[in-house]
This record gives C-alpha cells, sequence and structure tokens, in this order.
C-alpha cells in the first residue's frame, strides 16, 4: 500500500461514515467457500475502518485487520468494540510488511486473506506471492470489488461531480481503482501464474441510493480535499453540492453497485 494510499483525519472520517459496507450475503459466502469455522484466522490486507473485518470475525476465530493509517485502525476498533465483536486486532502496515508476518503469525496459519478494493494501491504479483507461504493449504485469497467509484458511474450528475471538483482541485485522475473488467482479469491471471488453483470470480449486483449528504460524504473519502486551504473546503462544498442539486435536482442518486468476488486457493498436499 503505497502511501498514496494512505487515509488520514477528515478522509478517514469520511470512509468511516460513508463509505459504502458489504452486504451480509458477501460476507456469507466468504465463510461458506473457505469453510471459515472457530479455528480459522483472516486477514483483511488494506482494512481500512474495518467495514469487511468486523463482520468477517463474527464467523472465524481472529480476524486481522491490517492498514497502513492508523486514523482508519482508529474507526475500526470503534466499529468493532460497538459491534460486540472483541476476535479482532489491528496492525499498522504496508503490503511491503507482509512477509514480516510469518515471524508473527506462523507459517501456513491464515484460513483466508482479504483484499477489499485496495489492491490497486499494491503491486499485485509480489502480495499473492508473499501471501502464499502464510496461507493453509486449502486456504486462499478474496480481492474484492465491492461497486464502483462513483464518478464511474453512468449517470447525469457525473459530469457535475467531476467538472467541479477539477475546479478547485486542480487536475484529476478518475480511476476505477481496481474495478475494471481489465484489471480484475490481470488479477486473475497473477493468481494462476503465482499458483493458486480454482481461480474464479462471484458476482452480485444490486443497486443503491443515496441522499446529497450520503453522496457527498463517501466522495470526499476519496477525494484529495487536501489540496485545498481548510477555509476553501465550505466553498467547494457548496459550489459542488449547487453543481450536484443542478443535475440531479430530485436529490436521488442512484448508483448501480456490481460487486465482484475473485477467488484463488493454495493447493491441498
Amino acid at each position: 500500500m503505497s502511501r498514496a494510499g494512505t487515509f488520514a483525519g477528515d478522509a478517514a472520517d469520511h470512509y468511516a461514515e460513508y463509505r459504502r459496507g458489504y452486504r451480509p450475503e458477501e460476507i456469507e459466502f466468504l465463510a461458506g467457500e473457505f469453510a471459515l469455522g472457530e479455528r480459522s484466522k483472516v486477514l483483511d490486507l488494506g482494512c481500512g475502518t474495518g467495514q469487511l473485518t468486523v463482520p468477517l470475525a463474527a464467523h472465524a476465530g481472529c480476524a486481522i485487520g491490517m492498514d497502513p493509517s492508523a486514523d482508519m485502525l482508529t474507526h475500526a476498533r470503534r466499529k468493532a468494540k460497538e459491534a460486540g465483536i472483541g476476535n479482532t486486532a489491528w496492525l499498522i502496515g504496508y503490503d511491503s510488511d507482509i512477509p514480516d508476518l510469518e515471524a508473527l503469525l506462523g507459517e501456513e496459519s491464515l484460513r483466508l486473506v482479504t483484499i477489499g478494493q485496495a489492491l490497486h494501491w499494491m503491486a499485485a504479483e509480489t502480495v499473492f506471492t508473499a501471501l502464499w507461504p502464510l496461507l493453509e493449504p486449502g486456504g486462499g485469497i478474496a480481492v474484492i470489488a465491492n461497486g464502483t467509484p462513483v464518478w464511474t458511474q453512468d449517470a447525469p450528475w457525473v459530469d457535475a461531480l467531476r467538472d467541479t471538483s477539477s475546479k478547485w482541485l486542480g487536475p484529476l485522475r478518475f480511476p476505477s481503482c481496481g474495478t475494471s473488467g481489465a484489471e480484475r482479469a490481470e488479477y486473475a491471471e497473477l493468481l494462476v501464474k503465482t499458483g493458486y488453483t480454482g481461480v474464479g470470480e462471484h458476482r452480485a449486483d444490486y443497486r443503491e441510493v443515496f441522499g446529497i449528504d450520503e453522496f457527498i460524504g463517501s466522495f470526499y473519502s476519496a477525494a484529495p480535499r487536501d489540496r485545498l486551504a481548510p477555509e476553501q473546503w465550505k466553498l467547494f462544498d457548496e459550489d459542488l453540492r449547487q453543481a450536484l442539486s443542478a443535475a440531479q435536482p430530485d436529490g436521488r442518486f442512484t448508483e448501480e453497485v456490481p460487486v465482484r468476488i475473485l477467488t484463488g486457493r493454495k493447493p491441498k498436499g
């Protein structure tokens, strides 16, 4: 996870409050696919504020969330406590720190490693290779795309979002963050190349409707608002709200949410 992927302060606060969580359907799929139980250890790599780690912990012996942002992990600990989940642990670390986990956790100690919409911050092939000695035979990896970024949606408000953001924040990239078909195909190829078997993708699509506060909050969890001076934030927010309201007068922002869970296993024997 490069330092560009470290979320802190205001961005972490928005992430914790507004980022889309995982539905029970996704959690149940992972628990069943990898036969999680009371002896299973799960690592959620790039865990953010624990949207995936916390519900997975209810199906495992323990769940470990690892992220480079202390602020994100502070929110994750709070979420676990509020949910009454006590079998979690939280580690500050980057993908380059994965080899150090063997001394801490032990060889072949993990049943499942999840990477939820974070692999685009990492060197995928290096990560898949580094995780291999940590995985139980028969255990594996799940790379999850939990929807697509708001700026990639096919909706009337997308141009307003992109144009207003670029006006205030300067030249911006609007990446697909590991959710595009090409990126997912590349991850699948790398899993096979690294030796993982049974590589396949589980798909589930649904639709969500947000109000403008939830919509903007989600965007702010990813937007580089640190490019602005604090006194400019309110002006940017007002301009963005005005542009979005003009593009979507009813204030209902409908997002298509394609969920993609790419899995691969370490062979038994």
